[in-house]
């Protein structure tokens, strides 16, 4: 059985990533139709992992894709403890955004 902790860790991350999902381009939704679809797929048997690669792999395919959907990518990655990731993303948003930035999760959050 899962830990509150756990369930609270997931539905945050599930947050993030359905917001970011919201925040794809028009384009990109017309696009990248079916991978939208699977995303869906994994949020609803709770495939986060799943659900995160397929949201980075449309923005990174995609051209149009805005600043927030990078920064909604970056706090699920942190929710999921996925440093490594969340350091790539970062590296983006600081190249986007001409100055350093470093995603941390919501002091309520962490």
């Amino acid at each position: 059985m899962a830990t509150p902790e756990l369930l609270r860790s997931w539905k945050r991350t599930e947050a993030f990533l359905r917001d970011a999902r919201t925040h794809l381009s028009q384009i990109a939704k017309a696009e990248f139709a079916n991978s939208i679809a699977q995303f869906e797929e994994f949020i609803e048997h709770n495939e986060l992992g799943l659900a995160f690669d397929t949201l980075e792999s449309i923005a990174n395919e995609s051209e149009w894709e805005s600043q927030r959907v990078i920064e909604l990518l970056a706090l699920a990655a942190a929710s999921m403890g996925l440093q490594d990731r969340q350091r790539v993303l970062d590296e983006q948003l600081s190249s986007l955004k001409g100055w350093r930035h470093e995603t941390s999760l919501p002091a309520e959050d962490c």
